[in-house]
């Protein structure tokens, strides 16, 4: 069951607090309905590596190696890391930064810590010290274990030698919240201009993308990138929109069906999702979706990603990117074509069994949309972060 937010009298300002948290739980990439996740991941990662939908804010980035160190040496470092995760879910609920708070609606019985959502992204961006592989190693190191060749071994710990300090009396009396100071979004600008060179991710921790922009490919900043990862967000921006159409079309054929079952919760669909494939046709031809080179991305995936697409996604790209340039970006929603590719695909990705169409049973699950939303790319997320980082910079303190 979804949750609410909802306030009878409260401030602007707190409403705008609400309406932001909300936006952080409810903006997550489309589901998978049609298999094109992997090639959803390899864009993903090649605009902006280390990242995932499950990011929330940044100064997580730091929360999660100052709770560890502070387990450090402990008898039990793992159960006393969980226990500073776990108190860091009231102190920042108190605090006047809060939006994507990690166990706000769950508390302290939040089943997956920040330091599970954020251990990759740790990895990738050199927080931890090189060869730390797992948090079991960082929480396991001893304070005497050694790193380098016998003569120039030195104790260390299994964070990064530059990492910020704590704030004093960390975890309590988190009054910042999630704001991020000077000098750590100064921090975490350089591990990521260090570690993501010449990538969407690097270029955007230089130049501050716009907090409303719904997609890479809209942000004046990221359109501003140039040399590789100008390519690259082609290829995302004419992927996205043309595999669009097809997570329309699929969910139009759903609401078809639901209605002509009888089923009544979910209304008005038909209609709505005709109007969004009138959309989608204006904005596939305002993005020239007719002139893109297909293999122009399986090369890259084949070669930058080393990425092997499943022979059946790939048959299912290029003949729908064909379909659609064959039959003009007019009238998908009614193109007898179209309309029994979808069908096939999706029987051919789950399974007879599995499939929604034709399947009264999993039919009546429906709830109005199944993957509809264009792929973006983890950019609500990576927005957020970069966002923090530049907030941060631009900051007194």
């Amino acid at each position: 069951m979804s949750s609410l937010i909802a306030w009878l009298d409260a401030s602007s300002e707190e409403q705008r607090r609400m309406r932001e948290i909300v936006h952080f739980f409810t903006d997550r990439e489309s589901r998978d309905e049609l298999g094109l996740g992997q090639i959803r991941d390899a864009i993903s990662d090649g605009l902006f590596p280390g990242t995932s939908t499950l990011l929330t804010r940044a100064r997580y980035l730091l929360f999660v190696p100052w709770c560890f160190q502070l387990a450090a040496g402990k008898v039990d470092p793992a159960t006393a890391a969980d226990k500073f995760e776990r108190r860091l879910i009231d102190e920042l609920r108190d605090s006047d930064d809060f939006a994507g708070l990690l166990g706000l609606q769950r508390g302290t019985a939040l089943k997956t810590l920040p330091s599970v959502v954020y251990w990759t992204t740790i990895r990738a961006y050199g927080v931890t010290r090189d060869g730390v592989a797992s948090r079991d190693e960082a929480l396991e190191w001893r304070s005497d274990q050694a790193v380098g060749d016998d003569d120039t071994a030195t104790t260390t710990s299994p964070w990064s030698s530059t990492l910020p300090a704590m704030p004093e009396g960390f975890p309590t009396n988190l009054t910042r919240g999630f704001r991020l100071t000077r000098d750590e979004a100064g921090w975490l600008r350089d591990r990521i201009l260090e570690r993501a060179p010449g990538t969407l991710m690097s270029h955007l921790a230089e130049q501050r993308p716009d907090s409303a922009s719904s997609a890479p490919w809209f942000d004046e900043a990221a359109l501003r990138v140039t040399g590789e990862p100008t390519a690259l967000l082609h290829q995302a921006r004419a992927f996205s929109t043309t595999m669009h159409g097809a997570a329309l079309l699929y969910n139009l054929l759903l609401a078809e069906e639901y209605e002509a079952a009888g089923f009544t919760s979910v209304t008005g669909a038909v209609d709505d999702y005709r109007a969004a494939l009138l959309s989608w046709e204006e904005q596939a031809a305002a993005a020239r979706i007719a002139d893109w080179r297909v293999d122009e991305l399986w090369n890259w995936m084949a070669g930058a990603a080393h990425v092997h697409v499943v022979p059946r996604t790939r048959r299912f790209v290029d003949e729908w990117a064909q379909l659609v340039r064959s039959q003009g970006l007019r009238g998908t929603a009614d193109d007898a074509d179209a309309r029994t590719f979808i069908r096939e695909r999706e029987r051919a990705h789950k399974g007879s069994g599995q499939a929604r169409l034709g399947n009264r049973e999993r039919l009546a699950l429906w709830q109005g949309s199944s993957g509809a939303g264009a792929l973006v790319f983890r950019w609500p997320q990576v927005r957020r972060i970069l966002i923090d980082i530049h907030d941060g910079l631009e900051s007194d303190a």
